[in-house]
């Protein structure tokens, strides 16, 4: 094992959750480290789907102006360092493991109360703030990793502009049952005198949650603009902001909404005086990128890998598969974890699929493949299901039986997404 790889089994051994949801684990953590999130601006995005999209977008268009630009997204889709970005480009290996052995020596030395520990994402929000100083970075686009309240990244006072990207049902075991509990817990991201913007086809009830939290906090609300003629290919996607035309390289009628909301949050850094020109905006729009997001791997036959595991994604996935793909086979290779509404996104792929092949995630929350197999079959009895167990046999499997007008999708989990590529990548498939 490698120094690398010790440094990633230290951090995957704190737990996912530790202890009582609150601030004061990453509070004190940070504080014994001498709370570097105190110097550095933030434009900070929560919201159930789309943020890391958002985060995206809006970081390609502060670098394309010429700032230092931090980016923290989560989960990672084949290596840690992804989480960890400065100007496009991933913490080291060296500099992580660097970072990370200060953070577990000066973990050693809190008095926590008796059950309460670092978890892994708090952990990992510390290790950014530290290499996000040392970068000397003039903003960051933090995006939060769970809910908002008691997200370790919520930790940041008042950011230069708050994002909420599209709310909708997901973690409702720790967020809520309603849309609306969920947003509440979201909205916490704004604090006093602040700025929020929302996705610009929100629903009706989650943006008076939103509105109300702005009204409490003396905090502003800024409704997202409506993207207009929006056309959608495999190669991107086309809308209109503003006047403005966009030709987006993210895939999907969704791109064009997150794009909105980006657009809006910049507008916002805009008029405080943050220097960005149209051409930046457009440029950094146009440019973006978000690995397993619809993201179209190879043609012939086309092989696509999606992020998709709830309910809101699936929708978006089959909403573009309806519009590009409106013939032709179509094989998914899918994974999923047993916290997802599986079943209501199992009916919703079934619909289109002429085979599916399960496979089950790298995560101990994962729903075994055999599990997953035979609830297609109780669903679609006419599609044909294979249980393959790991995603590098079932993608070879999908792509040898594919005629070259076919499509191959991989979707149910970002593990998976993951699993995928890092196959693709080191030639397994």
């Amino acid at each position: 094992m490698n120094d690398y790889e010790h440094i990633l089994s230290a951090i995957h051994a704190h737990g996912r959750f530790s202890g009582t949801p609150c601030l004061s684990r990453i509070r004190a953590l940070l504080a014994a480290l001498g709370n570097p999130q105190n110097d550095l601006k933030f434009v900070h995005i929560a919201g159930t789907n789309g943020k890391g999209s958002i985060a995206a977008m809006t970081a390609a268009v502060l670098e394309q102006a010429g700032y230092r630009t931090g980016l923290f997204v989560s989960p990672y889709v084949v290596d840690f360092c992804e989480r960890i970005r400065v100007n496009g480009t991933y913490i080291s290996q060296e500099a992580m493991c660097r970072i990370a052995q200060r953070v577990l020596e000066t973990e050693k030395t809190l008095a926590l109360p008796a059950g309460e520990g670092i978890c892994e994402f708090e952990f990992t929000t510390a290790c950014a703030m530290l290499y996000y100083v040392e970068q000397q970075c003039d903003i960051v686009v933090l995006e939060v990793g769970l809910g908002g309240r008691y997200d370790a990244t919520n930790v940041i006072e008042c950011p230069e502009v708050a994002v909420m990207a599209h709310v909708a049902l997901d973690h409702m075991a720790v967020l809520g049952n309603t849309v609306e509990e969920i947003a509440a817990d979201k909205s916490h991201i704004v604090k006093t005198g602040g700025t929020l913007v929302s996705y610009p086809d929100q629903k009706p009830s989650v943006d008076e949650v939103l509105k109300k939290r702005c009204y409490d906090m003396q905090a502003n609300f800024r409704q997202a603009v409506q993207p207009q003629d929006i056309v959608c290919a495999m190669d991107g996607t086309c809308c209109v902001l503003d006047g403005h035309p966009f030709r987006l390289r993210m895939v999907g009628r969704h791109q064009a909404y997150n794009a909105a909301a980006a657009y809006t949050a910049l507008q916002v850094l805009r008029e405080k005086g943050w220097h960005i020109s149209d051409e930046h905006v457009i440029n950094g729009l146009c440019e973006a990128v978000m690995p397993a997001r619809q993201e179209v791997i190879r043609r012939n036959p086309l092989l696509m890998i999606d992020g998709a595991h709830n309910v809101d994604g699936v929708t978006a996935l089959c909403a573009t598969i309806d519009t590009l793909l409106p013939s032709g086979g179509i094989s998914i290779v899918l994974g999923m974890v047993a916290d997802k509404q599986y079943e209501a996104c199992l009916r919703m792929l079934t619909r289109r699929a002429d085979a599916i092949y399960t496979v089950q995630p790298d995560s101990p929350r994962a729903l075994p493949s055999s599990r997953l197999a035979t609830l297609i079959r109780e669903f679609s009895p006419y599609t044909d299901v294979f249980d393959c167990g790991d995603v590098a046999s079932a993608l070879r499997r999908a792509l040898v039986r594919a005629d070259e007008d076919d499509v191959v999708l991989v979707c149910g989990s970002l593990y998976v997404a993951g699993e995928a590529k890092n196959a693709l990548q080191s030639g397994m498939v």
